[in-house]
């Protein structure tokens, strides 16, 4: 694969690297992977979102190791969303706002990641209504996860948007709608796995260039490539962590 620059990407204002943060999906039980947990814990100060995702959302009942460890995550002062599958519009209103409900019984989350999110116009209303159904159920902060760039009206829903999500060599060749560049960097996200081990640095400073304050890599791959927390991306965001940012919510 080359490693030369990236294109193509959009022509708006930089985010530089230091002002970038972490949307972290935290897609691994506590009792088999408390490491994961606690390096999560240690990056409190670049990590805007973590979001757990119990049983393919909520599950059936409280879990005692999640709670403990959502608390302790909580405490290092990382909030927390709940992961609730919207089935790319197949699931209702209300059940989507049940599973927000859950979470919010459960584990006191006032975030919720709505994942499997449409893209089209058709669909725009539906989800307006999630959101606002998410809302209702306590739902202070809502990300939205379509993994491709929406028709813009989703994007004016959520606090978040993820605009991409998946592998590295596609990453690299994203093209990015010039409507991005006219939205504040901080309503976007994106995911990207199946990264080698050279290529943390270049993704983070891509993300910038793309007009997207949120990003995770990973160099995990298969069904669950959120399974890991990776060392090379915990030291590139320690590096470029030498400058602040104003806590946009």
């Amino acid at each position: 694969m080359s490693r030369g620059n990236a294109v193509p990407v959009s022509p708006g204002n930089a985010v530089p690297d230091g002002l970038l943060d972490l949307v972290v999906p935290v897609y691994v039980h506590p009792d088999e992977a408390p490491h994961r947990w606690q390096r999560l814990a240690s990056m409190a100060d670049r990590v805007r979102i973590a979001v757990v995702n119990v049983h393919d959302g909520p599950g059936s009942g409280r879990d005692p190791a999640y709670l403990c460890a959502v608390h302790a995550l909580r405490l290092s002062g990382i909030r927390v969303a709940g992961y609730v599958d919207t089935g790319y519009g197949r699931r209702t209103v209300t059940e989507v706002a049940s599973d927000v409900a859950a979470y919010r019984r459960w584990y006191d989350l006032d975030a919720v990641f709505l994942d499997q999110v449409s893209s089209g116009l058709a669909e725009l209303d539906h989800y307006a209504d999630c959101v606002l159904g998410a809302r209702s159920e306590g739902a202070r902060f809502v990300t939205l996860n379509p993994g491709t760039h929406p028709h813009p009206g989703y994007v004016d829903l959520a606090n978040l948007t993820v605009t991409f999500e998946g592998t590295w060599v596609d990453y690299r060749r994203l093209d990015v709608p010039s409507w991005v560049a006219a939205r504040p960097a901080s309503r976007f996200c994106h995911l990207v796995y199946d990264v080698p081990p050279w290529a943390f640095a270049e993704g983070v400073r891509l993300a910038g260039r793309r007009n997207v304050r949120s990003v995770f890599l990973s160099d995990g791959h298969g069904a669950n490539p959120w399974d890991r927390c990776p060392t090379s991306l915990a030291e590139v965001m320690t590096r470029a962590g030498e400058q602040s940012w104003p806590d946009t919510g």
